[in-house]
């Protein structure tokens, strides 16, 4: 594979191409140029593309992938200071939330390698069937084909692991387009494969607005699987123009945290502090809505408001930042907006001041049931608190909402937990934790207007793969 030119962001057929067009990377915090890399036009998404399908006609044996793949996650450890720097430039994130991205990305694709060694299919029992008896079935798994992953902002490192590392462990090729805000990380990702011996076509990385990139990329029947992740409204455009290919679609929420009139507050204090800001609160999984048993609600919003009070937003690299700016000054100001609309019907017990692309940590105390901030995402360092009846009326309100991806629910009583686990319409139910918690092990993703399929490198890589069914018509041996 010739690499031998200088990263440009459009990378087809194993050549990083000059650019025609350019797209200016900015640091979130400083607003400086920080990059300039090549916006790809639709002539290069279909070369792509193209590039990706020819490439399907050669696989890679399962322990080449795994191979490829170990050495990815071993560059990357040993790239961590770099990778942490342009994280940081690109995202506005903390140093501490990047270092904890590029662990995760390593972790995720060596769990991938692992994977790409353990596909495997079944053996049919076709002796439950009439004229079955002489028959031999089993089931092998094969690659789907080219498999296009449209990454978000908020986790440029690991959700693009989580797409192109199952896809490769499962064999099949891959189209990447990163977030329009966020291409650095996919640029070193995409080196990182290079360096590895990823063959040509089998990894090509496209840069360009969605306007642009979207349109040619669900144009074409040679994609054969979709994998995004960002807001419900692109998804629905997605899901109606993928065809007959497959998706798997995680998209918004407003992530919601139950609490028990048995819970522990101080455990709900210190998780929500952590799971309702980092990351400026821009995690489809964040603490947005935290939902208290009425007896405990002026307890919990004196303790959280305390807490709240003591994190500190600015500049992202400095050690006692707790968390940085929004993705964009105009993310914040809608923000903002919201959180203003809010308080009045609501208190608000800390934040919600601006200073161009920073919003300090906000809560809100008991708003309006139709405020934006509870019914729509705000992905922003926005977390409110609802005082509830009980446990049934907060998982009733839970399930009336459009979304459904993760719910918390803090509670002593096991009886309890189960009873909520099995009532909540949601991916899934974290007990005595967050709607936050996500191990990169576990299958993640949501259901309503979160999406559906699931990420986890174990579950991915099965629905990346298609079973292939073969019968064995048998005869009694002479």
């Amino acid at each position: 594979m010739s690499t031998a030119t200088r990263p440009t962001g459009l990378f087809v057929d194993g050549e990083w191409r000059p650019p025609r067009g350019r797209i200016l990377v900015r640091d979130k915090y400083s607003g400086e140029v920080v990059a300039e890399l090549a916006e790809a036009t639709a002539a290069d998404v279909k070369d792509a593309v193209a590039g990706a399908y020819r490439a399907c006609a050669k696989p890679l044996g399962e322990a080449e992938r795994a191979r490829i793949l170990s050495a990815v996650a071993d560059s990357l450890e040993a790239r961590a200071a770099d990778l942490v720097e342009d994280y940081v430039a690109e995202t506005g994130f903390t140093i501490a939330d990047a270092r904890n991205e590029v662990r995760r990305a390593v972790a995720i694709y060596r769990l991938s390698a692992q994977e790409a060694l353990r596909i495997a299919g079944e053996q049919i029992p076709l002796g439950a069937s009439p004229g079955g008896e002489s028959r031999l079935a089993f089931t092998i798994r094969v690659p789907v084909g080219v498999v296009v992953a449209i990454a978000p902002f908020n986790a440029p490192l690991s959700t693009v692991a989580h797409k192109v590392g199952p896809a490769i462990a499962a064999g099949n090729t891959v189209v990447l387009k990163p977030a329009e805000k966020t291409p650095l990380s996919a640029v070193n990702v995409v080196s990182a494969f290079a360096e590895a011996g990823l063959p040509p076509g089998f990894l090509q990385l496209v840069c360009a607005p969605g306007k642009v990139a979207g349109p040619a990329l669900l144009d074409d029947d040679r994609v054969r699987f979709y994998t995004f992740t960002g807001s419900t409204a692109v998804g629905r455009a997605i899901s109606a123009g993928a065809g007959l290919a497959r998706t798997h679609l995680e998209l918004g929420s407003n992530s919601v945290s139950i609490v028990a009139d048995d819970a522990r507050l101080g455990d709900v204090v210190n998780l929500v502090a952590t799971a309702g800001f980092r990351k400026a609160g821009q995690v489809c999984t964040s603490v947005q809505r935290i939902l208290v048993a009425r007896s405990r609600f002026d307890e919990l919003t004196s303790a959280l408001s305390e807490r709240v009070g003591q994190l500190r937003a600015g500049d992202p690299r400095a050690q006692d930042t707790d968390l940085g700016p929004l993705i964009s000054e105009e993310e914040a100001v809608r923000a903002a907006d919201w959180v203003e609309r809010a308080a009045r019907s609501a208190r608000l017990r800390q934040g919600g001041v601006r200073e161009r692309g920073l919003l300090t940590p906000a809560l809100l105390a008991d708003p309006a049931a139709d405020a934006e901030v509870l019914t729509q995402e705000i992905f922003a360092p926005v977390v409110s608190i609802v005082p509830v009846r009980d446990l049934d009326d907060a998982v009733a309100k839970v399930n009336e909402g459009a979304y459904g991806l993760q719910t918390g629910v803090f509670t002593q009583d096991l009886d309890r937990a189960m009873h909520a686990a099995r009532s909540l319409r949601v991916g899934g139910v974290m007990v005595n934790d967050t709607s936050s918690y996500h191990a990169d092990a576990m299958p993640y993703g949501g259901v309503k207007d979160s999406g559906h399929g699931v990420e986890g490198p174990r579950y991915a890589v099965h629905d990346m793969t298609d079973p292939r069914v073969i019968v064995l018509n048998l005869r009694r041996p002479k």
